[in-house]
């Protein structure tokens, strides 16, 4: 399956949904057959519920990444908690109907990527609510200031060739509120598929990581 033989990528999207940028992206996505991970805000899903929908119609994965872009490093457990469920809601009402999120992402990474004394708080309450943390393996930094988009495939590219060999699967982070980032899109997944990677979700490169043979 995907992902067993660690050359699967998963393409990542945080900080929508957008009204500008995120259907030029699930357009893209759409017509080049990727699928893809959306971790979304709770706030931006209560402002464009029909771009929630379309993002769960076309097949892509959904997580969760808070309701107002929280660092959770600096939230009490029962704050961490009200965040995720919010977030969990929102999506349900934009669907009609209980959509349950596999995956969160926490914002900035924090607490998993430089650690903090909230780790093992925050560890708890995403393992309460039945969520897998997920950060990433290549960050192009898309949201640069000036960010454009030859840079983000350039960067794309220079983390791909030293990608330990194709040896391990990647999780890209991007940001389908990013204009610069839907702009790229296309070229990095000319750049992926030109180097025979597989596109799959998180959740897919999970089930092949645990569940595989």
């Amino acid at each position: 399956g995907v992902g067993t033989s660690g050359n699967g990528v998963a393409l990542t999207f945080d900080d929508g949904p957008d009204p500008r940028t995120t259907p030029l992206i699930l357009d893209t996505l759409r017509e080049r057959g990727v699928r893809a991970t959306f971790f979304v805000v709770g706030r931006q899903v209560a402002d464009n519920p029909g771009l929630l929908r379309r993002i769960v119609a076309e097949g892509h994965a959904v997580g969760n990444h808070t309701y107002v872009h929280a660092d959770m490093s600096k939230l009490s457990a029962a704050q961490m908690r009200d965040q995720l469920r919010a977030t969990q809601e929102v999506v349900d009402d934009a669907i009609g109907y209980h959509h349950p999120m596999a995956l969160m992402r926490p914002p900035y990474g924090n607490p998993y990527v430089e650690g903090s004394d909230a780790l093992p708080t925050c560890r708890g309450v995403v393992r309460g609510e039945r969520l897998f943390p997920v950060t990433w393996t290549v960050d192009p930094g898309d949201y640069l200031l000036g960010g454009n988009p030859d840079g983000i495939v350039r960067a794309i590219a220079r983390a791909n060739d030293a990608g330990r060999g194709g040896e391990s699967d990647e999780v890209v982070l991007l940001h389908d509120n990013q204009r610069q980032t839907a702009k790229a899109l296309p070229e990095i997944i000319d750049h992926y598929e030109g180097s025979g990677r597989r596109f799959a979700s998180v959740d897919e490169l999970l089930a092949a990581k645990y569940l595989g043979p």
